[in-house]
């Protein structure tokens, strides 16, 4: 299958219809329309931007508060680009909140052995998670939502469980707090590895045989088949990626709490699910883009950094997100089948 050079593809056949499409390919998305999607996103981020400098002059426009902007939006972008991979195969894994306060906890048991231990443990264990959801979906059949939506429990309930409802204290590893407040260069450690996972995810999306076959699943699953595609052994593979990104979100995140809390990370699958879309990745498979969800991250965080500068209560700031997902959403038109 000839590599597409931009960030959507659709599904795989041998022969053309009429058209030029692939038969039985259920959404064929050009490039130009989602390359106008990211170049909308641009304009979005810049016009907050300039509202967020006019409206607080004296604290938005700042190098203290960028930092502040991409530092938060860190931990969402990290999850943000495992969720892509997830909803380009047409699935959905809203488990990955509770993933990132299990995986958390998990590393927090063990974090007296060193901040290896503390990482290596919840990485391993959010990726274990993931691999649940995979096996579930992939062999088990499991609709994507019934099994990620159980594991939201599940993981939930084993953070409880193993931190015996308290949080696990970090303040005395300075190497996890690193993760969290450290510095490379004078550049934000979690700012390092988010764009560092953005970009490994836009050249495993778009420049590798993989990717392509991500992206063929979730476009029509069984041309994907006719061609040769392993779709069973990538749709297990993406759940097992959420999971491991999810683990390294809590390592992020614990670090710059110092703390390891059973009730971290709660909403965040909304906030990944809502960064991917509104960047432009189908809910229906098929069409993805690193990108567009790079900058989705990048919207919600400047504009509820806005909004909490202006003091907006934080149940308007959820009414405001929930609008904004709803309006991607809708503006996706559904395409010719």
């Amino acid at each position: 299958m000839p590599m597409i050079p931009t960030e959507q593809v659709s599904g795989v056949a041998a022969t053309a219809d009429g058209e030029g499409r692939p038969p039985g390919v259920g959404r064929l998305a050009l490039p130009s329309r989602i390359k106008l999607q990211e170049y909308t996103l641009v304009g979005v981020v810049l016009a907050l931007v300039v509202i967020g400098s006019i409206l607080e002059p004296d604290t938005f426009p700042t190098a203290d508060n960028l930092r502040a902007i991409l530092t938060q939006a860190s931990v969402v972008g990290v999850l943000a680009i495992g969720m892509t991979f997830v909803i380009a195969t047409a699935g959905i894994d809203l488990s990955v909140g509770s993933v990132v306060a299990a995986a958390g906890i998990a590393g927090g048991l063990v974090v007296d052995s060193g901040a290896v231990a503390f990482v290596a443990v919840a990485i391993g264990f959010g990726l274990g998670l993931g691999l649940v959801n995979g096996t579930a979906i992939a062999y088990g059949k499991v609709v994507p939502f019934v099994a990620t939506l159980a594991m939201l429990a599940i993981a939930r309930g084993l953070a409880l469980l193993m931190s015996e409802k308290s949080p696990i204290s970090l303040l005395g590893s300075e190497g996890v707090r690193w993760f969290g407040t450290g510095e490379i260069v004078g550049v934000p450690v979690s700012i390092v590895i988010f764009a560092g996972i953005a970009t490994g995810g836009w050249v495993l999306l778009n420049r590798t045989r993989y990717g392509r076959h991500v992206v063929a699943a979730g476009g029509n699953r069984e041309a994907a088949r006719i061609a040769g595609v392993p779709v069973r052994r990538v749709v297990f593979s993406v759940y097992c990626l959420s999971g491991l990104l999810a683990g390294l979100a809590a390592v992020l995140l614990s670090g710059r709490l110092a703390s390891a809390s059973p009730v971290a990370g709660e909403l965040l699958e909304l906030d990944a699910i809502g960064a991917a879309v509104i960047g432009g990745t189908s809910l229906a498979g098929g069409r993805a883009t690193i990108v567009g969800t790079f900058l989705g991250v990048m919207v919600f965080a400047i504009m509820f950094n806005l909004l909490t500068q202006l003091d907006l209560a934080t149940e308007w700031q959820q009414i405001v997100k929930g609008a904004i997902i709803l309006g991607a959403v809708l503006i996706q038109r559904p395409e010719r089948i």
